[in-house]
């Protein structure tokens, strides 16, 4: 009976202890991701052509198919990665740049030909994301 009691109550404390400990883990993990949008900006413009708004840029006017559709998704996977980084208002700029990503991915994998992306769309939401950037204190490279 002993034994029993014994185990019993280390069991307990154990998952007594992992509580804080799971706590804390969800607390660092709030902590390590950072609304900055200073970075988040310099993420997605620095690098000039080799940017995720640089490869983004490139992609005007080109028909994307089965073997474009691997930047596609590389660039929206990023932009998807840098919302959750953003504060909100950076953060919906952003989703204006991934929404037409998501459409060409939609279309291409439906078999639809000469799909392009929506030059239109990603002309404002880059215009929206670029006085974002700009009244955060980042200054957009020049085109």
């Amino acid at each position: 009976m002993v034994l029993l009691s014994a185990c019993s109550g280390g069991d307990d404390s154990a998952s007594e202890g992992s509580s804080p400990s799971t706590s804390a883990q969800s607390g660092a993990t709030a902590q390590a991701v950072s609304k900055d949008p200073l970075a988040v900006c310099e993420a997605l413009f620095d690098g000039e052509a080799d940017s995720p708004m640089g490869r983004l840029a490139a992609l005007d006017g080109v028909v994307v198919d089965e073997a474009g559709l691997t930047e596609v998704n590389d660039i929206r996977q990023e932009l998807v990665a840098a919302i959750a980084k953003s504060p909100t208002d950076l953060a919906a700029n952003i989703e204006a740049l991934r929404a037409p990503l998501g459409d060409v991915i939609s279309q291409v994998s439906s078999g639809t030909a000469d799909v392009m992306v929506d030059s239109a769309a990603v002309a404002t939401a880059t215009t929206d994301l670029t006085a974002t950037c700009d009244e955060a204190g980042y200054t957009v490279p020049a085109a």
